[in-house]
């Protein structure tokens, strides 16, 4: 299931261009976004590996609703957090999911996506989650992969990914709550810290639903 979450990643390369044009739909972001990030993996050719990766990560960031990805990640401990704990909070976990998934995100230069045309839209119009499955590179079985968005003042952003029903947040909550209830907000804090100052890891494993 770890490699599954890699999928991630596949959002990481999302052009800003692309947004600009269909801010409106989600579906046409989800699409023309997956279409612009497998053509830069693509260019990967074992030696530009890293340039690769860095022109994926500088065009994404603005693509996703960090705040609301970690206030969603953090769970209950997000209300106790003071605003200047929150910032720390959204630079440190976005900086997690960056270098954790984009570290693997050339492998998966060859898959194969195909974005269902009609969203589940809510919230009156202002959330909406596009599905579509993933065909990777030595699965013949597709992976449903849904992305879960937000109209604001600023467009359609992504707030959270789930694969097969397992979602990106709720894979971190579970570990992110039990460290506050050890050490408290500040030691969920130093605990980002110290994983963003270490050698890259493995993504998660999901354990739960969400």
């Amino acid at each position: 299931m770890k490699k599954l979450f890699t999928l991630f990643c596949l959002m990481l390369g999302l052009s800003s261009a692309s947004v600009l044009a269909a801010s409106d739909n989600p579906v046409e972001i989800i699409k023309d976004g997956s279409r612009q990030v497998l053509d830069i993996l693509k260019q990967d050719n074992g030696k530009n590996t890293k340039q690769v990766r860095q022109q994926a990560e500088t065009v994404a960031v603005p693509l996703f609703d960090f705040p609301r990805m970690t206030a969603l990640a953090v769970g209950l401990g997000w209300r106790q957090a003071t605003p200047e704990q929150r910032d720390q909070l959204t630079q440190q976990f976005q900086t997690l999911l960056v270098r954790t998934y984009s570290s693997t995100m050339t492998r998966f230069k060859t898959a194969q996506v195909n974005v269902q045309p009609n969203p589940i839209v809510s919230a009156n119009g202002k959330d909406a989650t596009v599905k579509s499955s993933v065909t990777l590179p030595g699965n013949a079985n597709p992976v449903a992969v849904d992305y879960v968005m937000y109209k604001g003042d600023k467009g359609w952003k992504i707030y959270n990914v789930s694969v097969e029903g397992a979602s990106l947040v709720t894979v971190y909550r579970n570990s992110f709550n039990e460290e506050i209830r050890k050490t408290g907000v500040d030691g969920l804090i130093k605990l980002l810290q110290d994983k963003n100052a270490a050698p890259v890891a493995a993504a998660p494993a999901a354990k739960s639903k969400g």
